[in-house]
C-alpha cells in the first residue's frame, strides 16, 4: 500500500535509473518529494522525503564535506537521493557513495535528459491516489466503529469487526492478561518468547505499540509474531488489544482499524467505568443501610436489593477484610479503597472465590457480604467454609503482593436481615482481637474467640481491668525487669495445663528455668495453682492484659493493690 523506493523503477521515466549504492535501503517509505535548492536543505525537510540533485550545490565540497550531507540526510531520515548526473557531475562522488552505503541511504542515478517533473508528477500522483484512499478507508472505518459504539454492540462485536477487517484473528485481554474477548479461542493462550519494538511497519497511531514473538501451544510449537496495544483510560484502568499475525503480515493499513478499533475499545472501557461507578455507589449504599439498620421500608429494600441483584432470601455472613502495607510508600497513602490497584486486587481475588454476596470498600477494608445456603442450619460448618475460603484468598493475594499482610474476621451467619449489624459487629471485634491474639494474617471468626467474646462487650478499659484478680495484680505490680518474662511463662505455662516441660519447651527454655520462676511467681503472687476458680480468675485477667493491648503501659496498681488506667 505505501510507496517504497524500489517502486521508482515502475515509472516508465525511470527505466534507465540505477541504484549507484545503498541498496539495502529499497524499502524506505516514500512520503514527499522535493529539488535540493541548496546545500542546508537537511534543515527543511520533515523526513521521508526523496531528494532530486544535480549535485550543483555540493559541488565544492571535498570528500569529508560529502559524507556530512549525507549523514544530515540520514539523520532527517531521507527514503532516497535521486542525482541527474551529465551537467554539472559526470558521476556520484566518493565521498556520497561511500557515505550512503554505510548509513543505508539509496543514491538513484538518473540521465539529464530526464526532468525532474518526469520523476516529480508520478510520485506525487501516486502519493496523492493513495492518501485519497487512505482517508476514504479511514472514513469508512471510523463510521462502522462509531455505529458501534453508539448502538452498545459491545467489545465482543467490535474484536470480530476488527478482525474481519484486517485479515487477523484479534483478543482482548484485561491488565493481568485475562481474555475478555477473542475471535480464535486457540490463540488465548501464549508463552512469550521475546518483545521487540516494531521494525518494518511504520505505525502512525495515538497508541503505543509493540510486538511479541510468542508460541501458541494449542497451535503447536510453530512460532508467530503478534502485536500488543495498550489502551489504558481514566483511573488507570488498563486492557491489552493484541492482534494475532497468524493469518498474513499485518499491514500500515491496518493500523488505521486498529487505531480506530481502540478508541472505540477505550470509549466503551470509560462507559463500563462510569456505569460501574453509579451501580458501586447504590450497592454500597444498600450495604451501608443494612449493616447499620438504616430502613424503615422492608419492601424498598428488597427493591433495592433485586436491582443489584442481591438475594436477600439466603443467609449472610459479614467478613471483613483488612490491609496492612509492611512497605508503605507515599503513592500507598494517597489512594484509598478500590483506587488503590493492592485493594483491587485483593477485590478481584474475593469476587473469584464468592459464590454469591456483595463487597463493599471501605478505606483499608473490604466489607463481604458472604451468601449462605438459607437452610444451612449447621452454624460451624457454614464459619468453617467461609474460613476456608478466607485462607484461600489471603493466600493468593500474598503471592501476588508479599509486602501486605491480610487480616480476617468473620461474623456469625444472619438468617435475617436484623441480625445483620449484630454479624457486623461480631467481624469488627474477631478482626481487633484476631490481630491481636494471633497476630499479622490472622483469619478468626467470632464463634471461635471463646470467652473474648464476652469480653469484649466490656467497652471501656477502666471496667475491663476490674475483673483481673488480686494474685495477678500482684505481679503486674512486680517492678523487677523480668516480671513481662513471669508474665509470659504464667500464661503458657496455664495454656499447657500446667505442664513444666512443655512450657518450657514452647518458651525454648529449660525445664529447671520454668519451675523457678513458677516458684517465684507463687512467693510474690500467693497463688493457689490447685484452686480451680483462682485458676480461672487468673486465665481471664491474663486475657484480659491481652484485650488492652497497648494501653497495658498505663496500667498501674493504686496503694489498695487495685488495677487502675492512668489517662
Amino acid at each position: 500500500m505505501e510507496l517504497r523506493v524500489k517502486d521508482l523503477f515502475q515509472i516508465d521515466t525511470l527505466k534507465q535509473a540505477f541504484v549507484v549504492s545503498g541498496n539495502e535501503g529499497l524499502h524506505n517509505q516514500i512520503r514527499g518529494v522535493t529539488i535540493i535548492e541548496a546545500p542546508d536543505i537537511a534543515e527543511w525537510i520533515n523526513g521521508g522525503e526523496l531528494l532530486l540533485t544535480s549535485l550543483y550545490p555540493l559541488q565544492s565540497y571535498n570528500y569529508e564535506e560529502q559524507q556530512a550531507f549525507i549523514e544530515r540526510l540520514a539523520e532527517k531520515d531521507v527514503s532516497a537521493l535521486v542525482v541527474k548526473t551529465g551537467r554539472f557531475v559526470h558521476d556520484v562522488p566518493e565521498g556520497i557513495i561511500e557515505a550512503s552505503k554505510r548509513l543505508r541511504l539509496p543514491v538513484i542515478q538518473i540521465p539529464k535528459q530526464i526532468p525532474y517533473r518526469d520523476v516529480m508528477y508520478p510520485i506525487m500522483k501516486s502519493l496523492f491516489n493513495k492518501q485519497v484512499i487512505k482517508l476514504k478507508y479511514f472514513k469508512e472505518v471510523h463510521e462502522k466503529f462509531t455505529a458501534l459504539t453508539l448502538t452498545n454492540k459491545g467489545s465482543d462485536e467490535m474484536i470480530a469487526s476488527l478482525t474481519k477487517l484486517i485479515g487477523n484473528p484479534a483478543t482482548l485481554y484485561d491488565r493481568n492478561f485475562g481474555s475478555i474477548a477473542t475471535t480464535d479461542s486457540r490463540l488465548v493462550s501464549f508463552e512469550q518468547l521475546e518483545k521487540e519494538e516494531t521494525d518494518g511497519v511504520r505505525m502512525d497511531t495515538e497508541f503505543p505499540c509493540y510486538r511479541q514473538r510468542v508460541v501458541y501451544p494449542e497451535k503447536g510449537v510453530n512460532v508467530y509474531n503478534h502485536y500488543v496495544i495498550p489502551i489504558e483510560t481514566i483511573n488507570h484502568i488498563k486492557i491489552h488489544l493484541v492482534i494475532h499475525e497468524t493469518c498474513k503480515p499485518v499491514e500500515p493499513l491496518d493500523f488505521i482499524a486498529i487505531e480506530n478499533a481502540a478508541t472505540a475499545l477505550s470509549l466503551e472501557l470509560i462507559k463500563h467505568y462510569a456505569v460501574a461507578e453509579v451501580e458501586m455507589k447504590f450497592k454500597d449504599d444498600l450495604i451501608d443501610d443494612l449493616l447499620h439498620a438504616k430502613f424503615d421500608n422492608l419492601q424498598n429494600v428488597y427493591q433495592r436489593a433485586n436491582v443489584i441483584g442481591l438475594d436477600l432470601s439466603k443467609s449472610y455472613a459479614v467478613v471483613l477484610f483488612r490491609l496492612n502495607n509492611l512497605k508503605p510508600t507515599s503513592s500507598d497513602s494517597e489512594m484509598f479503597g478500590l483506587h488503590n490497584p493492592n485493594q483491587r486486587i485483593l477485590y478481584e481475588i474475593i469476587q473469584q472465590e464468592l459464590a454469591s454476596g456483595m463487597i463493599r470498600s471501605r478505606s483499608d477494608q473490604l466489607v463481604v457480604l458472604w451468601g449462605m445456603d438459607p437452610d444451612a442450619d449447621d452454624k460451624s460448618a457454614c464459619t468453617h467454609v467461609i474460613k476456608k475460603a478466607a485462607k484461600q484468598i489471603q493466600q493468593v493475594f500474598l503471592k501476588r503482593s508479599p509486602h501486605f499482610d491480610v487480616q480476617v474476621g468473620i461474623g456469625n451467619i444472619a438468617h435475617t436481615l436484623s441480625e445483620l449489624p449484630q454479624s457486623y459487629k461480631e467481624a469488627q471485634d474477631s478482626l481487633q482481637l484476631g490481630t491481636i491474639i494471633k497476630g499479622k494474617n490472622a483469619v478468626a471468626a467470632f464463634s471461635d474467640l471463646g470467652i473474648y467474646r464476652l469480653l469484649c462487650q466490656i467497652q471501656h478499659t477502666d471496667e475491663l481491668v476490674d475483673f483481673i484478680p488480686l494474685s495477678l495484680t500482684k505481679l503486674l505490680a512486680y517492678k523487677q525487669p523480668n516480671r513481662d518474662d513471669l508474665i509470659k511463662t504464667l500464661r503458657t505455662f496455664l495454656h499447657h495445663h500446667q505442664n513444666a516441660a512443655k512450657t518450657a519447651e514452647e518458651l525454648f527454655c529449660h525445664y529447671k528455668t520454668v519451675t523457678y520462676r513458677m516458684d517465684r511467681i507463687k512467693e510474690i503472687t500467693g497463688i493457689d495453682l490447685d484452686d480451680p476458680d483462682e485458676m480461672l480468675s487468673v486465665q481471664v485477667g491474663l486475657k484480659i492484659l491481652v484485650l488492652i493491648g497497648d494501653k497495658k503501659e498505663s496500667l498501674q496498681v493504686d496503694a489498695n493493690m487495685q488495677p487502675v488506667v492512668q489517662v
